[in-house]
């Protein structure tokens, strides 16, 4: 998942280069077998297209195109990026209303909010405004 423009931007970049990787073996084709060069072209193409649903996700996140929901708890770090994002928040705009450094945030989201403390979960919940709706049900005794 792309959490930032930084990463937004380098993953453009990447689908650049494996663009150009798979015109380079299209130039050489007559060196390759039919049947491998078609396996190699197809495994650039798999990871360009991860990729550019990668950035699509953003997009669609940053226009508030994308309805975040939770099903479970280990959805959370996810929402909270989404959220994040979907506000038109940056790490650094985040780590000022949290009165921390942006690598601090950075970190957070690339380990999934892993090593967070509850308190600071919460300001962090508090910050994005997070509500998701929640049905907890119950066994009756």
């Amino acid at each position: 998942m792309i959490q930032n423009e930084h990463q937004y931007k380098v993953t453009k970049g990447e689908i650049d280069k494996l663009q150009q990787v798979i015109e380079k073996l299209r130039e050489q084709a007559s060196n390759l077998q039919p049947q491998q060069l078609a396996a190699m072209q197809n495994s650039f193409q798999i990871q360009i297209d991860r990729m550019q649903s990668q950035l699509c996700e953003y997009d669609e996140l940053k226009a508030g195109n994308v309805e975040i929901t939770m099903g479970a708890i280990e959805d959370l770090p996810k929402v909270l990026i989404q959220k994040r994002i979907s506000l038109g928040m940056t790490q650094r705009e985040l780590a000022a209303k949290l009165g921390i450094k942006e690598q601090m945030v950075q970190r957070y989201e690339s380990t999934g909010y892993e090593s967070i403390s509850y308190q600071r979960l919460t300001e962090v919940w508090n910050a994005l405004n997070a509500a998701i709706p929640a049905t907890i049900v119950g066994n009756a005794r």
